[in-house]
This record gives structure tokens, C-alpha cells and sequence, in this order.
């Protein structure tokens, strides 16, 4: 499959056509009960005439994991973007991106007609020549936050939501990576905590601070090393129906891939002259702080666009609260910038958000500009 050919492709090329669906007057049982049975994490809420009208999903459930089972859906639905059968996959790339959604409807006026999810996007990267040669270190998160396998579910739970991540390596006492432990995980914990307090059972409820991490994660875990390349990334996500892989290094956690940094890939073939930019974390954050970060993005990719061409640049705020033992600041921010052929990448952690992001800005220009008289001097040598 060429380039070309990849930017020819549409909706209707990678969807997919059989649905399982739910009416909104269904209860949060009954989805979760499909999501179990058919294990997928998203669910279209449909109505009489096949007309979409929302999708249930599990970060949705878990937020409201104190409603009664007997909730009808339509009170806790998301609402979409919606795509047609002619729209391209680098722009429903882009469009997950920046709505956060990880899968899109496809739909015929009102009518859904199939769905387009992250796994649909993933499953076209192995064709792709431009890519083959990527290895896992070029797009993976360094230093992944881990969870011990004897913490409870409650504390991997707030530690995804605060960090907006779905999946986080388990570790034991050696620090080596033994399993990982996702959104879905929790999800059908929770499930089984609110079947037993729907039975009548009190400690049904109370279940959740008991259960210990290494009780529900996925073990042996799914681990891929620095150097190998994203298409085996790819393969052990669908073969092992997972949306991230563990990257070690003797069994120590070194990074992760995820589906996320993979639907980047797909976007980046998108050619335009404004730079997708997404700034995620910052969500008691006033207008105002958004604006002047943004700002500040904007003037260092108008000096990067100089030297190489940037596509997608995303930041990822987290505050942390006075007091913590894993942070030595007051907010740390994750960016990743994609260009034209390389990934760059940068974590910094300080007091002052603008001064946090100045730094990093500051550090992927220097590694972009290094990259450039690398080059040079390789030409010169010629």
C-alpha cells in the first residue's frame, strides 16, 4: 500500500458493519453486560430507526460508578462526532484526537451505518512502507507511570483519571513489570462489585478498596523491546485484543506504546499547512491559561517550521497535589511533537505551568535543531 493509496482511503474502507448496539432506554446492566459478552469497550446508543444518538463507553461508566445499575442509558451517554462513508482516515484520525473519542460513527444523514475505532486505524499501519522502518523508541512514552500489584483498584483508578491514560504496567517488588491493568479491567471489576451489592450483598460496595491490583491485571504482560519496530507493536496489540504494549529493558519499564501514538502516525499524512495542536490535563483550567499556552506553541513551531515540518504537537498537563512522593514539582507536562519524518519528545516538571512548557519547548527545538546538523555533517561526508 502506497502513500497515495493511504490517502485515498475513506471511512467505508476500514469500518466496521456489524454493530452491537443498545436502545436508550436500556439500563447500564444491560451495556455492560454486551461489553462483557462481546468484549469491546464502546457501545452506539441507537434508537427504533437505527438513527445514532450517542455511545456508551467504559470511562463513562467507571466516572459514574456510583449510579445504580438501573440507570437508563440515555442519562449517561457521550455524545460524538460523526463522520460520513467518504471521509478520509486522516481526518477521522484527527478527528479522535482532538475530540478524545476512541471511536467515531459513521453515519448516512442520521442513520449509523458502521463505526470507525482506533483498532480499524491501527490495522492499516502494517501496510504501510513509510512506517515500517519506525522503531518503538521513536514514538513510545519514557518513564511510564506504574502501579504496584498490591495497590487497590481505587488508587490505579484515580491514577488513569489524573493522568488520562488507560493502561498502566504493573509492577512488584523488584520494580520488574509482572502484568498491566487497563480501564477495562476496571471495568468488569466494577461490574462484578456491583453485581454482588445488587444481590443484596453490603460489602458489594466496599470491594473496590480491598481488591488489590495484582487480583485483576493482565499477566504474563505484553512487553516489546526499544528497538523493535512499530508494526510488532501493531501485531501484539491484535493478537492480544490490547490497546498498549509495555516497552523494558530486563524486565524493567522503560516506556509504552499505545494506540493513541499510533492514530498520531495516521494524522501526520494529512497535508496542511496548520499544525494540529491539543493540549489535554487542563480541565479546571481558565480560558485564559490555555490561550497563552497555545500562544506560546505557536510561536516555537513557526521558528521549528524553519528547519522541518511540523504536523501534531500534544501536551498532556498533570498538577500534582502538595505532598506527593512521585513528583518533585507542582505540574509535570508530557509533549510529543510529530513532524514530516521524526517524533520528538519531551517531560518536564515545575512550579510555574508556563515556565514547565517554555523548558520543553525549548528542549524539542534543540533536539530538532541537532537532528539538522547531524544531518549536515552526514551530507557533507558524501
Amino acid at each position: 500500500m502506497s502513500r497515495k493509496s493511504v490517502q485515498d482511503m475513506k471511512a467505508k474502507d476500514v469500518m466496521s458493519r456489524n454493530l452491537i448496539t443498545v436502545e436508550p432506554d436500556d439500563d447500564v446492566s444491560s451495556v455492560l453486560g454486551k461489553m462483557q459478552k462481546y468484549d469491546i469497550n464502546v457501545v452506539p446508543v441507537v434508537s427504533e430507526d437505527g438513527n445514532i444518538l450517542g455511545l456508551v463507553n467504559y470511562e463513562a461508566l467507571l466516572k459514574r460508578r456510583s449510579i445504580p445499575m438501573s440507570t437508563k442509558v440515555e442519562n449517561i451517554m457521550a455524545f460524538p462526532p460523526r463522520v460520513d462513508e467518504d471521509a478520509s482516515v486522516m481526518d477521522i484520525a484527527e478527528t479522535m484526537l482532538s475530540s478524545g473519542f476512541r471511536a467515531v460513527p459513521v453515519t448516512d444523514r442520521e442513520r449509523i451505518i458502521g463505526i470507525v475505532s482506533r483498532t480499524d486505524l491501527m490495522n492499516i499501519i502494517p501496510a504501510l512502507k513509510i512506517l515500517r522502518g519506525i522503531e518503538v523508541n521513536e514514538i513510545m512514552t519514557e518513564a511510564p507511570h506504574n502501579i504496584s500489584e498490591k495497590d487497590t483498584i481505587d488508587q490505579a483508578r484515580s491514577i488513569m483519571y489524573k493522568l488520562d491514560v488507560r493502561t498502566l504496567p504493573v509492577i512488584n517488588g523488584d520494580n520488574n513489570v509482572v502484568g498491566a491493568v487497563g480501564l477495562k479491567d476496571l471495568g468488569k471489576a466494577n461490574f462484578r462489585k456491583r453485581e454482588r451489592a445488587t444481590r443484596g450483598d453490603a460489602g458489594g460496595e466496599q470491594i473496590s478498596a480491598k481488591i488489590k491490583v495484582g487480583s485483576i491485571m493482565r499477566s504474563p504482560p505484553i512487553t516489546i523491546g526499544e528497538t523493535q519496530k512499530i508494526i510488532e507493536a501493531v501485531t501484539l496489540m491484535n493478537e492480544n485484543n490490547i490497546s498498549s504494549v509495555i516497552v523494558t529493558d530486563k524486565d524493567k519499564p522503560v516506556g509504552i506504546v499505545t494506540q493513541y501514538d499510533l492514530i498520531e502516525l495516521i494524522a501526520s499524512f494529512k497535508h496542511e499547512e496548520q499544525v494540529f495542536v491539543q493540549i489535554s490535563g487542563l480541565h479546571e483550567a481558565d480560558p485564559e491559561s490555555y490561550d497563552m499556552m497555545y500562544e506560546l506553541i505557536q510561536k516555537n513551531i513557526k521558528r521549528v517550521s524553519k528547519i522541518v515540518t511540523p504536523k501534531i504537537f500534544t501536551i498532556h498537563v498533570t498538577t500534582q497535589e502538595a505532598g506527593s512522593d512521585h513528583l518533585s514539582g507542582d505540574v509535570t507536562l508530557r509533549g510529543r511533537m510529530t513532524t514530516e519524518h521524526e517524533l520528538y519528545y519531551s517531560t518536564v516538571t515545575d512550579w510555574d505551568i508556563m515556565k514547565a512548557l517554555s523548558t520543553m519547548l525549548s528542549h524539542m527545538e534543540k533536539s530538532v535543531r541537532k537532528d539538522k546538523d547531524k544531518k549536515v555533517s552526514a551530507d557533507k561526508r558524501k
